[in-house]
């Protein structure tokens, strides 16, 4: 993102986004919480259990 300059995006700001990718894919939002239980008395689940259940 950073090194495209077709983006229209400040050189600093394109950076700072590039950082955030960075850290992101490197596991910085890789978090649980209990919201999900707490506000619907249920277990969470993943996308690929949703994905299957809704095919069916």
């Amino acid at each position: 993102m950073r090194d495209r300059p077709a983006t229209g995006l400040p050189a600093a700001y394109a950076s700072m986004l590039a950082g955030m990718d960075r850290d992101i894919a490197g596991g910085a939002e890789d978090r649980t919480t209990d919201t999900v239980r707490r506000l619907t008395g249920r277990p969470p689940f993943d996308f690929h259990a949703f994905a299957r259940r809704e095919r069916a």
